[in-house]
């Protein structure tokens, strides 16, 4: 069975130790999901300092968009932040029929609601939970437990707070 090929957007701290962890739990990776899972391709500025954390058998560009357009990448990883490029890179990895990964809060905060409906339309996903870690517990809740209510805004400040349509949520 053909490999998931992860192409990586940004080897800095967070890249870096994405790329690490994939590289050192590899076997068990692979197992987990009954199917090899490799670090195939990773974009990043520093060229030479990203070598030396992705190792040679990893090809290495400084063009992300390489990455998001290459055909043996299946799963993008945006790990550049910002959003602005990174959302350039994320829509372009969808049209391009890729999965997106991403750990970019701003990037969802501004732009969520296209790249999701530009996902759903190209049948691909878009991973994202690592981008709310202080939000993970009211992630699931919000996407079952209260999918049949309209949302019209949740804020946080101290403390979350969720404000549901008064008229449908009766």
């Amino acid at each position: 069975m053909k490999p998931i090929n992860i192409g990586l957007l940004g080897v800095g701290t967070v890249g870096g130790g994405t790329a690490t962890v994939l590289k050192r739990n590899a076997e068990e990776i692979s197992r987990r999901a009954g199917r090899e899972i490799r670090l195939f391709m990773a974009a990043d500025r520093d060229l030479e300092r990203a070598r030396s954390i992705v190792g040679p058998e990893v090809s290495l560009v400084d063009d992300a968009n390489t990455v998001v357009t290459h055909p043996d990448v299946d799963v993008v990883v945006e790990l550049i932040g910002g959003d602005t490029i990174a959302k350039q890179l994320v829509l372009k990895a969808i049209e391009n029929g890729k999965h997106v990964v991403t750990a970019n809060k701003k990037l969802l905060a501004i732009h969520g609601n296209e790249i999701f409906a530009r996902a759903q339309e190209k049948g691909v996903m878009v991973a994202f939970e690592a981008a709310v870690a202080g939000g993970i517990p009211i992630i699931k809740a919000l996407r079952e437990g209260l999918a049949a209510n309209h949302i019209q805004w949740i804020a946080r400040h101290h403390q979350w707070h969720l404000q549901l349509h008064p008229d449908r949520d009766a």
